[in-house]
């Protein structure tokens, strides 16, 4: 009789312990959905192309070898950046958190000189 409400008691009494980590961003176990998948495939491919140039500059790499690579790179970050863009036009944006247009076009020109390539705004 006793061990019902036991294993109830022990039931949410770990629910109350393990409940802060369920919404922890590296817990491990549950997605982090498509935005933030997608952010986190876009900074990881500009970081590359970033470091890349840096490498370049200093010297460290021929110009065939960076010209290839950053090409390779490019290959990978802009249907990264393709797909973010067509999942922000299906979002519906509030007119309070929309990004001015002198700032949209400073990002744009800034991911267009990282990655070589013109995107349509």
């Amino acid at each position: 009789m006793m061990v019902i409400p036991f294993f109830l008691l022990v039931l949410i009494t770990l629910l109350y312990v393990f409940r802060p980590l369920l919404g922890e961003s590296y817990w491990p176990f549950f997605g982090k959905g498509e935005f933030a998948e997608l952010h986190e495939d876009k900074r990881e491919g500009i970081w590359a192309i970033s470091d890349l140039d840096f490498e370049y500059e200093a010297g460290k790499l021929t110009r065939d070898d960076y010209l290839s690579t950053r090409e390779y790179l490019k290959g990978d970050v802009i249907p990264v950046l393709e797909r973010e863009r067509a999942l922000s036009g299906k979002t519906a944006s509030r007119p309070e958190r929309a990004i001015s247009e002198g700032l949209k076009k400073d990002i744009i020109l800034e991911v267009s000189r990282i990655c070589g390539k013109r995107l349509s705004s």
